[in-house]
Order: structure tokens, then C-alpha cells, then sequence
């Protein structure tokens, strides 16, 4: 006999949507009158954490049945929605939406595929609509005047910042940007010359010496 399960997304942060996926549950199970072998709850607190959501279903068996309160327990994206979904179909698992009304059986059926084929086209609308809304949006900002990307002069971050003091060191002591390189293990010596003119750390190191002397 298939057994059911149920999953809750857990959020610390956010009880009343713990909550409302218990109560809508809870209400389901008894107006269908199913006999519900195990909860499973999940606590995730970051779109990092959605990792572990097949980790947690996976002592779902074959021909089995999960219950959910709605599609967006699966992920925070239509994207890990779809993945999640998809696997969970795969291994023969029917999944059972209250919010949305849907019973997903498997990868093979004829309805669940046509309502995964709307999630994917939701997805690619999605991708599409964003594209195009980053687009418009910078084009008024264009046409606002508002100069566009990083202001000029911004330094970013470099892999070289954790050994500042030790370039610094070895180039106040005469040594070349390439033999540097060699010995702090980079097999490009170019990134770090550049970093090193973008930074002016030679001219700093001339003014501290003067400074000094």
C-alpha cells in the first residue's frame, strides 16, 4: 500500500507561513480522510539550505505520496521548484499540491508532464521578462543622464589583498614583480603587476621612504 507523507518547509523567521501550511494540510488530510505515515519538516532559512530538501525526502519510497501545502516549499525560484519537482517525479513519487490543486503522478504521465511543460514556460517567461526589465531600466537611466556601471576610479577586490603586506615587503626590498610572483605561487605574474600599478604601491612605498629618510 502507497505510503503518504508529508512535507512542511520550516522557517524560523516566519512562523505564519509554518503555520499556514500545517492548517492547510491538517484540513486536506481529514477531508480526504488519508492515513499519514510520516511528517517530514525541514528548516530552511536561506535559498543555500533549499540543498537539502532531497536529502530529506529521500526515505520517500517508490509508489509513495507526498503531501505539500503549495508548489513554493519546493524552492524560492520557479527554477528549484522545477528541479525538485522533476527529481521527486523521477523516483516514481506522486505529489499532492493543496494551494494549487494539482496531483503531479510521474515523469510519464500525460497531464503532469503538460503542467510541468507551463512551470518550464513560466520559467523561460520569467528569464525573459527580467532580461527585458534590466534593459528598459537602464536605458532610463541612460536617458536620465546617470552614467552607467562602476564609478570611475572604484578599485575591486583582488585575490592579491591577502598578501599585500608580503608584496609590498619584497618589492621595497628590490625584487621583481615576476619573481615575486614565483615565490607567493601565482603562475601569472601579469594580474599582479597590474595590481601593483593599479594600486600605486611602488609610489607609496617611495613616499614612505622619503617620509622615513
Amino acid at each position: 500500500m502507497s505510503k503518504i507523507f508529508t512535507y512542511v518547509r520550516v522557517n524560523k523567521n516566519n512562523q505564519s507561513y509554518v503555520q499556514e501550511q500545517m492548517e492547510l494540510l491538517e484540513k486536506y488530510i481529514q477531508s480526504n480522510n488519508f492515513s499519514v505515515y510520516k511528517n517530514i519538516e525541514i528548516d530552511i532559512t536561506s535559498s543555500n539550505d533549499e540543498k537539502y530538501i532531497l536529502e530529506s525526502l529521500k526515505d520517500c519510497e517508490k509508489k509513495s505520496t507526498i503531501i505539500v501545502a503549495d508548489l513554493n516549499v519546493f524552492g524560492r525560484t520557479i527554477e528549484n521548484i522545477l528541479e525538485i519537482v522533476k527529481h521527486i517525479l523521477s523516483n516514481k513519487i506522486r505529489i499532492l499540491v493543496v494551494k494549487q490543486k494539482l496531483e503531479l503522478i510521474d515523469d510519464d504521465d500525460m497531464l503532469t508532464q503538460m503542467v510541468l511543460g507551463v512551470i518550464s514556460m513560466t520559467l523561460s517567461l520569467e528569464k525573459n521578462l527580467m532580461s527585458l526589465r534590466t534593459k528598459e531600466a537602464l536605458i532610463v537611466k541612460k536617458l536620465n543622464g546617470i552614467a552607467l556601471g562602476k564609478p570611475f576610479g572604484t578599485i575591486q577586490k583582488s585575490k592579491f589583498d591577502n598578501q599585500r603586506d608580503k608584496i609590498e615587503e619584497l618589492l621595497s626590498v628590490g625584487l621583481s614583480v615576476r619573481k615575486i610572483a614565483k615565490l607567493l605561487g601565482y603562475n601569472n605574474h601579469i594580474g599582479l603587476n597590474n595590481y601593483v600599478k593599479k594600486r600605486n604601491i611602488r609610489e607609496n612605498l617611495q613616499s614612505s621612504e622619503e617620509i622615513i629618510n
